[in-house]
């Protein structure tokens, strides 16, 4: 396999399908040891949208994956466990709290993917306890997580030896727009934001895609992601729909204020990258960190609005029977 193009598209498919599947294992082990205790918090601890909030990033950083708790807080309300204004408030924390896989991809970690998996097979394959194999699985998901890196980052040398794979980056890896709508078709194709930052980190850490762009990539990612909380709500009620699109364009409108104040946005990102003593490695894990946790910042004060501003846009719906219907009243 001495062709380069067949290198790279070999390693993107290999290295890709792993970081997604070390990705979702990791999120899977995790859940469940941790599920029933999760449903629990949610239910109980989310009175109102700032303990939401805290609860929502604390969830969310524990079981790594953003996807799997808006799935079930759209349940919850579609349920009519939960209002939309505690919906909202786990959103906010969930999106800060996925961020955590984006931190520990850009340590460079692939020298122990290999031993962590030899553990966390033994583990999982060897223990009769579920809570035991289930942190097996985890462990599992992270050393695949890293496999999957170590595997994109070998292409590489092979994307620079070819002169039309390099001029496709050299080309098209400068523009931020170009990189938001790939970051956005990408995520709502894999159902993975944390594996579309991964790819990002090592395009960008490879000097293939300007930051500029690598910022588009991971913006488009907060977008795309949403597309999961709204398939999960097709066939919920008014309220869970609610949620889902509560969800959606809250990561649009963050975006949109991103791209507006682009410049400031990558000035803070650069400046608390130099602060903590961090290298232009950990710069698309601190911007996908940095927008989640600004968007939260501007959010917050202003929920109650937000939510009359999705009970105004997505109303009851019409029927002759409206009466017998359920009107959800969202305290002020």
């Amino acid at each position: 396999m001495s062709n380069p193009a067949i290198i790279i598209l070999f390693n993107l498919i290999c290295g890709t399908t792993a970081l997604m599947y070390g990705v979702n294992l990791m999120g899977e082990g995790l859940e469940k040891n941790n599920t029933k205790m999760i449903k629990k918090i949610l239910t109980k601890f989310t009175s109102n949208v700032w303990k939401a909030f805290i609860t929502g990033t604390l969830v969310t950083a524990l079981v790594q994956s953003s996807t799997a708790i808006t799935v079930m807080t759209v349940g919850f309300v579609n349920a009519g466990l939960m209002l939309l204004p505690q919906a909202i408030g786990i959103i906010y924390g969930a999106n800060i709290g996925t961020t955590i896989t984006a931190q520990l991809m850009s340590f460079n970690l692939t020298d122990i993917a290999f031993p962590a998996l030899v553990i966390g097979f033994t583990i999982a394959g060897f223990s009769k306890k579920k809570t035991v194999k289930n942190a097996g699985l985890a462990i599992m998901g992270f050393s695949f997580m890293f496999i999957g890196l170590r595997v994109l980052n070998s292409s590489v040398p092979y994307i620079k030896e070819s002169k039309e794979v390099y001029n496709f980056f050299r080309i098209y890896g400068q523009n931020i727009y170009i990189g938001l709508f790939i970051g956005m078709l990408t995520t709502m194709l894999v159902h993975s934001s944390s594996a579309t930052v991964g790819l990002t980190i090592v395009l960008f850490n490879s000097q293939l895609i300007s930051f500029e762009s690598a910022i588009g990539l991971t913006l488009g990612d907060n977008i795309g992601t949403c597309i999961t909380a709204q398939l999960a709500s097709l066939q919920a009620n008014i309220a869970a729909k609610r949620t889902a699109w509560a969800h959606t364009l809250y990561n649009i409108i963050g975006v949109f204020i991103a791209l507006i104040f682009l410049y400031p946005f990558t000035r803070i990102v650069e400046y608390i990258t130099l602060a903590l003593g961090q290298d232009e490695t950990h710069l698309i894990a601190n911007t996908h960190t940095i927008f989640n946790i600004l968007s939260a910042i501007l959010f917050l004060p202003i929920t109650k609005y937000y939510v009359k501003f999705i009970v105004k846009i997505i109303p009851e719906p019409l029927s002759p029977y409206m009466d017998k219907i359920k009107v959800t009243k969202y305290p002020d």
